[in-house]
């Protein structure tokens, strides 16, 4: 399983409810599953080996997780909070990649090699936009989702490899599908 296969399940049986923000504001799992498959497609077209961040947590977050499922790269979140010397180590690491970031994350690591950085709202504005193609996400459940680097507190930061399977057995073990009323 996919993570992808979560947000299709979600889409298909509850596609109207609110995913995402506050009722009549947020997105709906219908919205997030069209965005994903926009981004997945121009994660595609990018040619990257992974999808990052460096921002506070917003919309852009479940769009660009599942888009990276989609698309067949891992996602790798970085902490907004490091250093600029920690950031463009990191940022260096996971490249060739499209980040998804803050405008002081843009000026710390916009000027790297293999690091196409995008800001949040360009990010929401040109890349979240548009249809989602057929479903031809990638269902292999050994696939790396995510690469969540440790603290470093006894060295340098290291990638923890988290994969499909790891994340949907979790999910699927730890809450009931849909289960949570729709207020």
């Amino acid at each position: 399983m996919n993570l992808m296969m979560l947000l299709e399940m979600a889409s298909s049986g509850f596609g109207d409810r609110t995913a995402v923000g506050s009722q009549g504001r947020g997105i709906t799992y219908e919205q997030l599953f069209q965005r994903a498959g926009a981004t997945a497609m121009r994660f595609r077209e990018a040619e990257i080996d992974r999808v990052s961040m460096v921002d506070v947590s917003s919309e852009a977050l479940p769009i660009a997780l599942f888009g990276s499922a989609w698309a067949g790269v891992p996602f790798v979140p970085l902490n907004y909070r490091l250093t600029v010397p920690e950031l463009r180590h990191l940022a260096s690491e996971v490249a060739p990649s499209v980040t998804v970031c803050n405008d002081d994350a843009v000026a710390a690591i916009g000027d790297l090699d293999g690091v196409r950085a995008v800001v949040r709202p360009d990010f929401l504005a040109q890349w979240a936009e548009g249809s989602a193609p057929d479903s031809d996400w990638n269902v292999d459940p050994e696939e790396i989702a995510i690469l969540l680097y440790t603290s470093g507190t006894t060295g340098a930061p290291k990638a923890a490899v988290l994969r499909h399977r790891h994340l949907v057995s979790y999910i699927i073990g730890s809450v009931e599908f849909m289960g949570a009323g729709e207020d």
